[in-house]
């Protein structure tokens, strides 16, 4: 398999996770709210690097899911937004607990 790098920030307002490496992961996020399942985006299917003009710099979202000037949120799909090297999920609420699901390579 190969490596996926997950990376989570949890404020008192809001939690964001970056999956860098893979499109091809479920996230399941545990708040006081209770869960949510968040799937990737609907282009999850191509490759992550596929474009020559795939930019760092695109997506909504920037550092601790502030707004971004760098480009809209399209590719979004109900807090998924879709990066250069994976997607970035953004979970209205302090996470207790989540966990990343992948398919299993046959």
């Amino acid at each position: 398999m190969d490596e996926i790098d997950i990376d989570a920030r949890v404020t008192g307002e809001r939690t964001v996770i970056d999956v860098t490496g893979t499109r091809d992961v479920a996230v399941v996020v545990r708040s006081a709210g209770g869960e949510r399942i968040y799937l990737p985006p609907e282009s999850f299917d191509e490759p992550v690097s596929g474009s020559p003009y795939t930019s760092p710099y695109q997506g909504g979202s920037g550092i601790d899911g502030e707004e971004s000037p760098y480009g809209g949120d399209t590719g979004s799909t109900r807090g998924v937004i879709e990066t250069a090297e994976g997607f970035r999920i953004t979970h209205p609420e302090t996470a207790t607990e989540f966990d990343v699901y992948r398919a299993d390579e046959a």
